[in-house]
């Protein structure tokens, strides 16, 4: 259906007020890595690949979950969309439930850190320093879990009411408070000790605590408690936390497993095969792929807020438009970021290179150290460069799918396709051209993004997601809005 030029500026404003916000905070969450990652790096380059390691792994179990708790935004907006308000906290209390019995389950892995870390290392013995800081950071990561994952299940509800401003103020007052957290504590500052790393990560934990405390104060409020029934807490069933468990598996797991790929793609196919050099390089390459991507994932959340409540208000066509608009958003603003690591490449990795004299090694040796990581982060922004814009129609098309409730083929294919290119042809470029060193698992793992994006693409376009009924329509599940 073609669109008026009324309609075309009537879906564009509506997703520019739900992504742009969306966007920021997503963008605010990474800024607060990078910013970390650049202060952690004046302390030293192992410092900044244990950082981003410890950090990936302890998301890897995290990212389950987090998975799961991103429907709280699909059941939210459907049941939005349909006029059910009080409904809509049912589902937050029951993901805030299963977030408190996720934090316990994942607890134990605390214990495990030190094994782990010493598996993916290439001489245990002499990486010894880098282990304890990675079981450090990851300790800290892993057992703050439950309060991370509550502040998420707020956003999503946020989000799903569609009011992800008060999600974008809660996070730029985290941001700015983590800023001067991690400054003081990771570098001495204001009568504080000096903590390195272990600093950055206390800083991280407090700045969640802040977030938290800010969006939980919200949902409890006069205004959002009148319409959404946000106090009662035992309004929430064991259906609710079933309902979440069997639409969010598949985007759980599919999450999990997309982290998890990356990371033994960075810990083995960079780390192991080829060594601190291309570690540091491939983190810095990633700390920007965050400020690219990230973003987008701000504009596929509130597409699943769009498309949720386009579907609860029986409106599948619009829901398919304005995921058009969405992507063509994130596109412009992926592929901005794109052009800019092409043509800035060299000044982008130098500028986060921080090996200076804290490393404590000779002059001469830092200097081909920083060249060494210059030339290998160079070539991997380019990699980074090209898969871009198809990153962005996945990143959409995924959020999409999420807010029709179509998550079972999304996570089939990115398991297919993460083990089969990511990994397996990782591997297959390691040992067949080790001359490209870690670029050709990089090359690799740009094949997937952009099959991935493919798919994603095809899937939406295909409707198939229009048999899905969540709020039981068709079998009469749900009796009279109480």
């Amino acid at each position: 259906m073609d669109l008026t030029g009324d309609e075309q500026h009537s879906s564009l404003a509506h997703v520019l007020k739900m992504s742009v916000p969306a966007s920021i905070t997503m963008l605010n969450t990474t800024a607060m890595k990078f910013i970390d990652g650049l202060m952690v790096a004046r302390v030293g380059h192992q410092e900044l690949g244990a950082q981003f390691m410890a950090g990936m792994w302890s998301f890897v179990p995290e990212s389950f979950f987090l998975g799961v708790l991103t429907v709280v935004n699909t059941y939210v907006g459907q049941n939005y969309g349909a006029g059910h308000y009080r409904r809509t906290s049912r589902y937050v209390w029951a993901g805030m439930l299963l977030s408190v019995l996720a934090a316990a389950l994942m607890a134990p892995t605390a214990l495990l850190a030190r094994p782990l870390f010493s598996m993916f290392a290439k001489d245990p013995i002499a990486s010894a320093h880098l282990i304890q800081l990675e079981v450090i950071y990851y300790r800290y990561m892993i057992l703050t879990i439950g309060l991370t994952l509550c502040s998420r299940v707020l956003e999503q509800f946020f989000y799903g009411v569609h009011r992800a401003g008060v999600v974008l103020v809660a996070s730029c007052i985290s941001f700015a408070f983590n800023i001067i957290a991690n400054y003081t504590l990771i570098f001495g500052k204001f009568g504080f000790p000096a903590l390195g790393l272990e600093g950055a990560a206390i800083g991280t934990v407090v700045s969640w605590g802040l977030q938290f405390t800010i969006l939980i104060t919200l949902f409890l409020s006069r205004p959002f408690h009148r319409r959404f029934a946000t106090r009662f807490v035992t309004t929430a069933r064991r259906r609710h936390c079933t309902d979440l468990l069997k639409l969010g598996w598949p985007a759980g797991l599919q999450l999990c497993n997309d982290i998890l790929c990356w990371t033994l793609f960075i810990s083995l196919l960079v780390s192991r095969f080829f060594g601190d050099v291309h570690l540091a390089a491939s983190t810095i390459a990633m700390r920007y792929l965050g400020i690219s991507f990230m973003p987008a994932v701000g504009i596929g959340i509130a597409t699943t807020a769009i498309v949720g409540k386009c579907i609860g208000q029986k409106r599948p066509d619009l829901a398919r438009r304005r995921t058009h608009v969405a992507l063509l958003v994130a596109m412009a603003y992926m592929g901005l970021c794109g052009l800019a690591f092409w043509l800035f490449r060299y000044p982008l990795v130098r500028w986060f290179i921080g090996v200076g004299g804290s490393t404590g090694l000779p002059p001469g040796q830092v200097q081909r150290l920083a060249a060494d990581i210059l030339d290998v982060g160079v070539k991997i922004m380019l990699c980074a460069a090209l898969f871009q814009l198809i990153d962005a129609v996945g990143i959409v098309y995924t959020g999409a799918l999420r807010g029709t409730g179509d998550t079972l083929w999304p996570m089939a294919v990115t398991i297919a396709l993460s083990w089969s290119i990511t990994v397996g042809g990782g591997l297959v470029m390691a040992n067949a051209f080790p001359q490209l060193t870690s670029v050709g698992p990089w090359i690799a793992a740009s094949v997937y993004v952009v099959a991935l994006g493919l798919m994603m693409a095809w899937r939406f376009e295909s409707g198939a997601w229009r048999k899905i009924d969540l709020l039981g329509r068709r079998r009469k599940r749900f009796g009279p809005e109480p």
